[in-house]
């Protein structure tokens, strides 16, 4: 069995009740409370409130509801699916599992950076995810977290981690599929593995290998903690309804379900297990988890507007003009000219062009119709950093039961589903939804998306993509020819030039090819 094992995602993310969770399809409503040393898990919270029609989506395949974190969760019927493949310690057998809505993608660095805010996570090893707190990276998965870790952010949630079967039926499908996007062999457009990348990307990123359920990135970009102990012959055991895993692990081991970035063809099969001790951290593992009752929550009061028609969706897509890097031309240096003149023209759909040049090239403060001008002195290099591809801004817009107010969005009032708020939040029974209690730093973005601060304490967010993707185009200016380089015999031009410059007989120059 391998130490380490899979991905879709998120099509219309407009519908929207920010509401709550319970974990799904796992405990019972007398089981103990759940920690570390425990393979039981924590009784199922439930509403008290009848839900309205407007807070109850339908589980059936294809449903989908913006949860209060900014996750879009999936819905998983209960049946029966097949599990397993024939390992050793993954025997094929048939489970039947309860409802449970499960997370569309794995939780990102943004969302578990709210939960921390709130006092209900502590933060990842930071030497571990060094993307934790860089902006660019605030909607790839969380990593450098334990499986307590983990489970907090669940909890937080009013969810839990999935169980193995849980997470192998999302990935699966009802018919056993080997992949989560069916039986096709693996590839660089459906998952992040095999060291393409070599490092983690936005959750959203591969749309095409969505599972069965409409989940994203059930295999690759990073591992993923599940609820169970990890026993090799649980399987031949297990019940057959619902299974929660064995009492202990082997080893003390938590079970771990996906694939990383770094995994080949051979660790992408979704019904691959592995393990870690649950106090491991790693840069290719984090989590998603499950809820039962998406309703349990009452929507939050406001919310990010957001910016972008395709919200949450395709990490690489862009909406932008085509995109041309700027043009360098280069003039000397030569006889006629001992200082070489490299002047910037800038492309087309570039933004924040930024040049810069190595010592011994002065910027010209009066560059004429270029961007920018250097008169280099001495060998050295302009280099410009710019940004394509980024789409044209839009107007801010709210999800459905949501007015745009002051850049935010805010509740209409048109219903809710209970009066429970999550940590951070107060319950405001005027309005019906939930406030945020100020200083906490609740303050969401949809999965996959981007939150970008406006100025005076306001954001909004946006598709991926909308910023474009920061590029750099540079050239090189050689030393000043020397005087020997430049003699000059009976009129004739008999100069070398030094390269990358050739020369131009007719003018006795040298320049660039």
């Amino acid at each position: 069995m391998n130490r380490m094992p899979l991905m879709f995602y998120v099509s219309s993310m407009l519908m929207i009740l920010l509401a709550a969770c319970s974990p799904a399809g796992s405990p019972t409503a007398t089981a103990a409370p759940v920690n570390v040393g425990s393979a039981t898990k924590a009784p199922l919270a439930t509403s008290t409130t009848a839900p309205l029609d407007l807070a109850g989506p339908p589980m059936q395949v294809g449903s989908t509801y913006l949860y209060f974190d900014g996750t879009l969760l999936v819905a998983v019927p209960g049946g029966s699916f097949l599990m397993g493949h024939g390992g050793s310690d993954n025997p094929e057998h048939t489970v039947t599992l309860s409802d449970y809505w499960i997370y569309s993608t794995k939780v990102t660095n943004l969302q578990f950076q709210q939960c921390v805010a709130v006092g209900k996570c502590t933060p990842p090893d930071e030497q571990v995810d060094r993307g934790y707190t860089d902006p660019a990276q605030q909607s790839n998965p969380v990593v450098g977290v334990k499986w307590a870790q983990g489970e907090a952010y669940c909890e937080y949630v009013n969810g839990s981690l999935p169980t193995e079967a849980q997470w192998e039926k999302a990935a699966r499908g009802p018919n056993g599929n080997l992949y989560p996007w069916g039986d096709n062999q693996p590839g660089p457009s459906l998952l992040n593995y095999n060291n393409n990348v070599g490092e983690t990307t936005n959750v959203v990123t591969y749309p095409k290998g969505k599972s069965f359920y409409d989940a994203l990135d059930m295999e690759g970009n990073v591992y993923e903690w599940v609820y169970d102990w990890y026993d090799p012959l649980y399987y031949k055991g297990s019940p057959v309804q619902d299974p929660q895993g064995p009492d202990k692990g082997v080893g003390g081991q938590r079970s771990v379900r996906s694939a990383g970035f770094k995994s080949n063809d051979d660790q992408v099969v979704s019904s691959t297990r592995s393990y870690y001790l649950p106090g491991d951290v790693r840069r290719d593992l984090g989590f998603r988890c499950v809820v039962k009752d998406p309703t349990f929550f009452a929507p939050l009061c406001e919310l990010n507007s957001f910016i972008g028609n395709n919200l949450g969706g395709g990490g690489s897509s862009s909406n932008g003009p085509a995109c041309t890097p700027p043009t360098f031309t280069v003039n000397g240096p030569d006889c006629q000219q001992p200082a070489g003149v490299v002047t910037v023209d800038a492309g087309t759909g570039d933004m924040n062009f930024s040049p810069s040049a190595s010592s011994g090239c002065t910027q010209d403060p009066n560059p004429g119709n270029h961007t920018a001008k250097y008169d280099c002195t001495k060998a050295g290099s302009v280099t410009v950093t710019y940004t394509c591809g980024a789409s044209s801004p839009g107007n801010p817009t709210c999800p459905a039961h949501y007015t745009l107010k002051n850049g935010k969005c805010s509740w209409d009032g048109s219903g809710t589903a209970g009066q429970a708020c999550p940590a951070g939040t107060q319950y405001n029974a005027t309005q019906m939804c939930c406030m945020s209690t100020a200083g906490t730093g609740t303050d969401f973005c949809p999965s996959g998306m981007v939150k970008q601060d406006l100025g005076n304490g306001q954001f909004t967010c946006e598709q991926p993509g909308a910023q474009g993707s920061q590029q750099s185009a540079s050239v090189s200016v050689g030393n000043p020819p020397t005087a020997a380089q430049c003699s000059n015999g009976g009129g004739s031009c008999n100069k070398t030039c030094i390269s990358p410059y050739v020369l131009n007989p007719a003018t006795c120059t040298c320049h660039v090819p």
